[in-house]
């Protein structure tokens, strides 16, 4: 088994690799390079390949993120972005050289601490899926330590998603909801730099999806709320793969029906795109999602950490 970097004229073989093996999240090719070649984290020293006779067997994708330090500041963290073996290469020692290879490139990079799957605004998941239960003792066994749960939610789009009703009891109340303008994006960033700056790559995405797939609250000539889809895992599809999200809401704002106007305009989009299953991902407040649209738990994630020492 040798070990090399992983180049684009892999990307076929890669591909298929990937959706040979990881059977919860077969992707369109469009999408696996968007998680490969089109984030701008992943180096040469990031992504690795392992071949027997000249034949990719594995591969392993990594890349470097500056995430929050809890006190004010920011901490280098390495991610386990993507990781496959050949299942008649399995149980060979070769995934377990692919992530000492992967962890050796981001320690020499300054990485402090390593998760899995959880790196924003470029991810495709948020954890590890335990139903890959070989790969989930793989990182057991390397010293990787479970912190939390994450989970999926998904919902059905063939449902009443009309607003009109309740955003005109908004303009009643001096609130108005329009999908946002290009002229939007300097006071969509200020907000975001204010409540949720580590979104302003993903909504900044948004900006450049025709039309502009992100829409807003407004009181005053301020921005209140947000919500948006096709930000993430969208490769070069003209209609996304019916991810929403993220979309946040100011705190003195909620209460209002601010949130389900702007939750709802985005998935009656997505429907007109013809999906009639939308994912929302990495979801905290579970019960707003079931309350407004029905939404139900789709998959759980174990969110995984190993601390290094540089």
């Amino acid at each position: 088994m040798t070990l090399r970097p992983l180049t684009s004229d892999n990307t076929d073989a890669a591909h298929t690799l990937w959706n040979t093996v990881a059977r919860y999240d077969q992707l369109p090719r469009a999408v696996f390079v968007e998680k490969v070649w089109d984030d701008d984290g992943v180096t040469p020293a990031l992504a690795l390949a392992a071949e027997v006779d000249g034949d990719l067997v594995g591969f392993a994708v990594g890349v470097m993120r500056e995430a929050p330090d809890g006190a004010g500041g920011t901490v280098t963290r390495g991610v386990v972005k993507l990781l496959a073996v050949d299942e008649a290469y399995q149980r060979q020692g070769i995934g377990a050289a692919l992530v000492d290879a992967l962890e050796a490139a981001m320690v020499a990079r300054g990485a402090t601490a390593i998760r899995l799957g959880e790196s924003p605004p470029n991810y495709l998941h948020p954890g590890l899926d335990p139903r890959y239960t070989r790969a989930l003792l793989l990182f057991e066994k390397r010293g990787y330590e479970k912190l939390a749960n994450a989970i999926h939610m998904d919902v059905d789009l063939t449902q009443d998603l009309d607003t009109s009703a309740y955003e005109a009891r908004l303009l009643a109340d001096h609130i108005t909801v329009a999908r946002a303008c290009l002229d939007d994006e300097p006071a969509v960033m200020a907000f975001l730099d204010a409540h949720w700056p580590a979104w302003k790559a993903e909504i900044g995405r948004t900006f450049r999806n025709d039309p502009v797939s992100l829409h807003l609250a407004w009181e005053g000539g301020g921005v209140l709320g947000f919500s948006a889809y096709d930000a993430n895992n969208i490769g070069a599809s003209a209609t996304g793969t019916g991810w929403f999200g993220p979309m946040g809401t100011a705190a003195a704002a909620r209460g209002r029906g601010v949130g389900a106007v702007l939750l709802k305009r985005c998935l009656a989009d997505m429907a007109a795109q013809g999906h009639a299953v939308s994912t929302i991902p990495w979801v905290a407040p579970v019960g707003f999602y079931a309350h407004h649209v029905g939404a139900h738990i789709s998959r759980v994630f174990y969110r995984y950490e190993k601390r290094v020492v540089v």
